[in-house]
């Protein structure tokens, strides 16, 4: 027989795995990269829905964005909707993330997270340089699920231990290396 304890343990257990299974989804950018946008598990089954402006400038988002009210996730400005359907008709048309992939056009991501120090987070490299790019929250154990890149390599997006993390990137992409000539 089972004590009271011990019962109380596995419940608490097998109810904590479902929202360990649950992620952070990037759905992608804005074809100028001016926003972007991401669904994040909230309480109750809720799922919220982000849309972040990437720059300084002006986005170039629906313009019913424009009205609401912004606040601060995952670094970026953003407007959330807990109900998806309140968002602006068809976003989804509006942006693309692309095929997933740890490097692309010359830029890579090291696949060892710093995850002490003063600036934890994932390492771009490209050119020779090496950007540091924040994630807060980062572990020992802390794994590199999955990334993005934007088609300008300006920007690139990751999903590290289920939780959504944008970079802006100062890194440039190195010349590709030259194909030796066939010998004959």
């Amino acid at each position: 027989m089972m004590t009271l304890g011990r019962s109380l343990l596995m419940v608490a257990v097998l109810g904590a795995a479902p929202a360990l299974a649950q992620s952070d989804i990037f759905h992608g950018w804005a074809k100028d990269g001016s926003w972007l946008a991401f669904s994040r598990p909230g309480r109750n089954e809720v799922v919220e829905l982000y849309f972040c402006k990437t720059t300084e400038a002006a986005p170039k988002w629906p313009a019913v964005l424009n009205d609401q009210d912004s606040m601060t996730e995952a670094g970026l400005e953003c407007v959330r909707f807990l109900d998806q359907n309140k968002a602006p008709y068809q976003w989804q048309k509006l942006v693309s993330a692309g095929d997933p992939g740890t490097s692309r056009n010359g830029l890579a991501i090291a696949a060892e997270l710093v995850t002490d120090g003063e600036s934890p987070g994932f390492v771009v490299e490209g050119g020779g340089k090496a950007q540091t790019c924040a994630a807060s929250g980062l572990r020992e154990a802390s794994k590199l699920q999955k990334a993005f890149w934007h088609p300008s390599a300006k920007f690139v997006a990751v999903v590290i231990d289920g939780t959504f993390h944008h970079c802006l990137l100062t890194v440039k992409a190195g010349k590709a290396p030259a194909i030796p000539p066939k010998k004959k």
